[in-house]
């Protein structure tokens, strides 16, 4: 398996399976909101890929898969190859991509920090993984969306609304890379160890700022001072 630094250093292709929407905001076919997407509506973003092409279109991340999705006139397409992408801009935010989810890049300098923007998606009354085929059983079954150019040019099938009685239960991660190798941390201590010759500077900067890592905001802060530190020697 590559390894992860690798992967974050490249990208992903303009081909997408295609997924059907009513229109431009995240809702389902009933005018509902559809929890498992990072943004409330579909924002303009700039693709770039990596033979250096920009591309611009609709966006939106489906947290539950970790797939972008393109709007093209009225049509809804989840991202296929990862590989052939460098970089998106969405919402003055920057994603990269890793296998075929996108992280979002928080902080840059000796140590990079991402956010992986994840969520769960399980029936009420057991516990039903989203998109799952093996687990779309009887009431939680998908909503199935078959597209004939999808079908006949790839052979899947696009699920957009969830079934009922789900929760949508969020499952994002921090990562960092630092020194060639990508380490994943959920708490501030898990945090700490990552930097043990500049524990004590952050500890102090996290109690006087009063970072709480469950912020992205104050994430990205700490990010930015965690550079510092380490561009200083300190």
């Amino acid at each position: 398996m590559k390894s992860m630094h690798s992967l974050l250093k490249i990208s992903m292709i303009p081909v997408f399976i295609l997924m059907l929407l009513s229109d431009i905001s995240a809702q389902d076919k009933d005018g509902n909101p559809i929890p498992q997407f990072l943004f409330p509506s579909f924002k303009e973003g700039i693709v770039i890929m990596k033979d250096g092409k920009k591309l611009t279109g609709l966006l939106n991340y489906n947290m539950a898969e970790e797939k972008m999705v393109n709007e093209i006139d009225g049509v809804y397409r989840y991202s296929k190859d990862p590989q052939y992408i460098q970089t998106i801009f969405l919402e003055n935010r920057v994603f990269v991509p890793v296998e075929s989810a996108f992280y979002e890049v928080l902080s840059t300098g000796s140590a990079t920090f991402f956010l992986q923007h994840k969520c769960y998606v399980t029936s009420k009354g057991a516990d039903v993984g989203y998109g799952a085929s093996s687990q779309s059983q009887g009431p939680t079954k998908m909503t199935r969306v078959e597209l004939v150019n999808v079908v006949y040019q790839y052979g899947e099938v696009a699920y957009l609304n969830l079934p009922p009685n789900v929760n949508v239960t969020p499952a994002s991660t921090y990562w960092v890379r630092k020194n060639d190798k990508l380490e994943k941390f959920n708490t501030k201590k898990q945090f700490l160890k990552l930097f043990p010759d500049q524990e004590s500077e952050l500890k102090a900067f996290i109690k006087k700022e009063n970072i709480k890592i469950k912020s992205r905001e104050e994430v990205i802060k700490l990010g930015d001072y965690c550079n510092e530190l380490l561009k200083k020697g300190k």
